[in-house]
């Protein structure tokens, strides 16, 4: 197995509201900038964007624009500017975008939960907020469990690559007692990816799932949780495909920001690095 490196991207929020002094759009265009300049000094087979491209089912304020207006802003981010990427994309549905089947397919593509391959693995992408698509109200999505049943049967179809599971987030608070089971029973798998927390930091699901682990992807838009630019900045998680496992950590490139008024000058920065290795050699 060749090394090949791919990245993961999350909770770009294209949207009405304005981030560290930057419209949606200007945010949007710098991104592109900065995975397509990454690309040229590291070439990368794949980007894996992990839901929220928008706010378009949103609850608060003026709620989403989809049931407001029908204005699809996760059709406007691929349209307007992941057109522009230099490298394959992939796309899984977060929690602000509750399009049913139908509408998800012929927005994006694929299916809401999907599967591929890249660099000998098997890359699942878990659709957790398919609780109650096509909402008539505004909704922030409703978690649902990890469909173990689709994963079981992408894992048949590819049998004995190491998998990689993804998804806007997985809550294991709301997972059943299969999930952790089936995490510590396959050793195919080897770690977790989410967003949606827009945090950047490394969950160990305990021994009950034999220590796999979710690394959290960050984001380009906002810190979460009480955090700020200083901490976690804009960014992408590098992820480089072994034959002994993974190694990854969160890249933030060199930006310029408006923060409460101060102006941050924020350098470029590699944090959160960890190796996951494999478990079924």
């Amino acid at each position: 197995m060749q090394k090949t490196r791919i990245l993961f991207c999350s909770d770009v929020h294209l949207c009405h509201a304005n981030w560290y002094g930057r419209t949606s759009a200007e945010r949007m265009g710098n991104m592109i900038k900065d995975l397509n300049e990454f690309y040229d000094k590291k070439p990368y087979e794949q980007i894996v964007f992990l839901g929220d491209y928008s706010l378009d089912h949103w609850v608060c304020g003026e709620g989403g624009t989809w049931l407001n207006q029908r204005l699809s802003n996760t059709d406007n981010f691929i349209k307007q500017f992941a057109k522009d990427l230099k490298a394959p994309y992939h796309m899984c549905p977060g929690n602000h975008e509750q399009y049913g089947h139908e509408d998800w397919e012929r927005i994006v593509g694929t299916k809401r939960d999907d599967a591929f391959t890249v660099g000998g693995y098997l890359i699942v992408t878990c659709d957790n907020f398919s609780g109650d698509l096509d909402p008539k109200q505004h909704s922030d999505g409703v978690y649902a469990a990890t469909k173990l049943d689709f994963i079981k049967a992408k894992m048949e179809e590819f049998p004995g690559l190491p998998v990689i599971l993804c998804g806007h987030y997985f809550d294991w608070n709301k997972e059943p007692a299969a999930f952790f089971d089936f995490l510590k029973n396959e050793k195919r798998i080897t770690a977790l990816f989410c967003g949606h927390d827009h945090r950047t930091e490394i969950t160990d699901l305990g021994e009950k799932a034999d220590h796999v682990c979710i690394y959290h992807d960050g984001h380009y838009s906002y810190s979460g949780d009480g955090k700020t630019p200083y901490d976690i900045m804009w960014g992408f998680t590098e992820v480089m495909l072994t034959e002994e496992g993974i190694d990854v950590k969160y890249v933030e490139p060199t930006n310029t920001v408006n923060f409460k008024g101060n102006v941050i000058e924020h350098q470029y920065r590699e944090q959160n690095h960890a190796f996951f290795r494999r478990r079924d050699i």
